[in-house]
C-alpha cells in the first residue's frame, strides 16, 4: 500500500461532525497500515471540556482489538487535505505500544516521510 492510498483514505474521514451540544468528531483522521497488511483509521475525538483522543490513539485501539500493535505506515489529515504531523503525546504513545514502531513510516507532508524515530530522537524509556 502507498501512502497516496493511506492519505485518501484519511482524507475522506477528516472532517468534524457534532455529536452532542460539547462534543466534536474532529478534523483530524488517520490511516494506518499494520504490519500485517491491513488499514486501521482513526478520528479525533473533542470535547470542550478537554477530554477527548487522537486519532491515532482510536487507530491503535483499533489494531489492539484486532491483535495488533506494530505500523510499518501512516499518514494523518486535517479537514481541507493538510497532511500533519502526530503531537508528542501520541509519538511516544505509538513507540510504547510497540517499540518496532520506531522505524514505522510517517508522511508528514506531500514529498516528506520520515520515520517515528526522525520525530521522537528521545524516548520516555531513554531517560533514566
Amino acid at each position: 500500500m502507498d501512502f497516496q492510498k493511506l492519505y485518501e483514505k484519511a482524507n475522506e474521514l477528516a472532517k468534524e461532525e457534532r455529536v452532542e451540544e460539547h462534543t466534536y468528531i474532529s478534523e483530524v483522521a488517520v490511516a494506518v497500515l499494520s504490519a500485517n497488511g491491513k488499514i486501521y483509521m482513526g478520528r479525533s475525538i473533542k470535547t470542550t471540556c478537554s477530554l477527548g483522543l487522537c486519532a491515532e490513539n482510536v487507530a491503535m485501539s483499533n489494531m489492539i482489538l484486532n491483535g495488533e500493535t506494530e505500523i510499518k505506515k501512516m499518514v494523518a489529515v486535517y479537514e481541507g487535505g493538510k497532511i500533519i504531523s502526530p503531537c508528542g503525546k501520541c509519538r511516544e504513545f505509538l513507540y510504547q505500544m510497540n517499540h518496532k514502531n520506531l522505524q514505522c513510516e510517517i508522511m508528514i507532508g506531500k514529498d516528506k516521510i520520515v520515520t517515528l524515530r526522525d520525530l521522537l530522537p528521545s524516548t520516555w524509556s531513554d531517560m533514566k
